[in-house]
């Protein structure tokens, strides 16, 4: 047992050097909120959360209330319904806090054009932090995306992660 242990660690141990965020607080502390859609950007989130990706593994983590999350995930396009529940969650985040557009519908609003139901994307309602597109991304991209935020902290600008497919 001892030495497949050893060489299961040795194997993912280089897989985790690689994705280690260097920022000031580790892990980061992710709160998703789906605003409204098909609802594949939210499996791809939790995809992450199983081998091979293992967010916790690169420093990131869920959790289950916006009073102790460090960045807000946001999934669909913003609907009507939930753009009170996106503004409270947002309010109740400690500072200093991001927000992070997962997809095309929560970017732009994707196939979702607006409507009397519809708000459509947060590209032109709030300033997003970083936006990962896709349709839906797939899980690897989502967490590249999350490293490379903080190496665009440092550097002070909006990053967009497009996909690769």
């Amino acid at each position: 047992m001892g030495l497949i242990r050893a060489v299961m660690n040795t194997v993912f141990w280089k897989e985790r050097q690689k994705r280690k965020p260097l920022g000031p607080r580790w892990p980061l502390l992710l709160f998703h909120v789906d605003t409204g859609g098909c609802g594949g950007c939210g499996m791809e989130l939790q995809a992450m959360t199983c081998l091979p990706y293992d967010m916790q593994g690169a420093g990131f983590g869920f959790v289950n209330s916006p009073r102790s999350a460090d960045v807000l995930l946001v999934t669909g396009a913003l609907t009507r319904t939930m753009a009170p529940v996106l503004q409270a969650a947002w309010e109740a985040m400690p500072n200093p806090k991001g927000i992070i557009s997962i997809g095309n519908c929560a970017l732009d609003g994707g196939v979702f054009s607006e409507n009397y139901a519809v708000m459509g994307g947060l590209e032109r309602r709030v300033s997003v932090d970083l936006a990962i597109t896709g349709c839906p991304p797939s899980p690897q991209e989502i967490l590249n995306g999350l490293c490379s935020l903080l190496g665009s902290a440092a550097q002070g600008g909006k990053k967009e992660i497009p996909s690769g497919g």
